[in-house]
This record gives C-alpha cells, structure tokens and sequence, in this order.
C-alpha cells in the first residue's frame, strides 16, 4: 500500500484539466499576439503624426485671424462711408473677433451646427409629397 505522504509517486491526473490548461495557453498567447497587434495598429505613426497637428493649428489659427480681419475691413469700410472713422471699426472687430472664436470652434468641431444645438429637426424633402397629389 503506498502511503499517503510519498512525494516519489504521481497523483493521477484527470484528462479534462490537462486539456482546459493547454486550451488556457493557447488562449493567452492568442490573447497576447492580438493586443500587440491592436497597439501597433492604434499607435500613431511617427512620419505624419507631427505634420497633421501642426496642419491642424494652423487652420485654426487661419480660420480665428479671417475673422478678425473681416471685421475689421468691414467696419473700416462703413467708417470711410459714413466719415465716422473708430466707431464702426471698433465694433466689427469685436464682432470679427467672436466669428473668429465661432470659426475656430467649429473647425475643431467642438460647437455643433445652430440647428442641432437648438432640436430643429432637418427640413422634410418635398419629394415625398410630390408622389401624394
């Protein structure tokens, strides 16, 4: 009779845990190889990365200097018209200045369109009623 403490001889082993232990391997090294792909793939490449954000912050800044310009010119041009030269300059540089603000916004697509701030629902095509008369 073997006694219960003899480290010498194995234990049986059931079929079913072997198989679930091999299967759990494969699985994690799966697992592994499809994050180390997903990292690659998601991980930004380093040729364009820089160039796209610098070609971002300049439309941005593009689109906050037209609108101050804008401003600008358009209110020079009603003080030359009306002969009352700061005045009107000085109020469409405000506005140029919160158009350029609005611009820059919505270029980086923070502020949605007026329409889906405000629950307007699109216009209904006319097509369909066409088909109704």
């Amino acid at each position: 009779m073997a006694r219960s403490g003899d480290k010498n001889q194995p234990e049986p082993q059931d079929s079913k845990l072997g198989d679930i232990s091999s299967r759990l391997d494969e699985l994690s090294s799966r697992l592994d190889a499809e994050k180390k792909i997903h990292q690659k793939a998601e991980s930004p490449s380093t040729n364009y990365g820089k160039a796209q954000d610098y070609s971002e912050g300049y439309r941005l800044v593009s689109e906050f200097v037209a609108g101050i310009l804008v401003g600008a010119a358009v209110g020079y041009g009603l003080d030359r018209l009306f002969n009352t030269l700061p005045l009107f300059m000085i109020i469409f540089l405000m506005v140029g200045f919160g158009a350029g603000i609005l611009n820059m916004a919505r270029a980086a697509n923070r502020v949605p369109p007026a329409g889906a701030r405000l629950d307007i629902p699109p216009p209904a095509d006319d097509d369909e009623d066409e088909g109704d008369k």
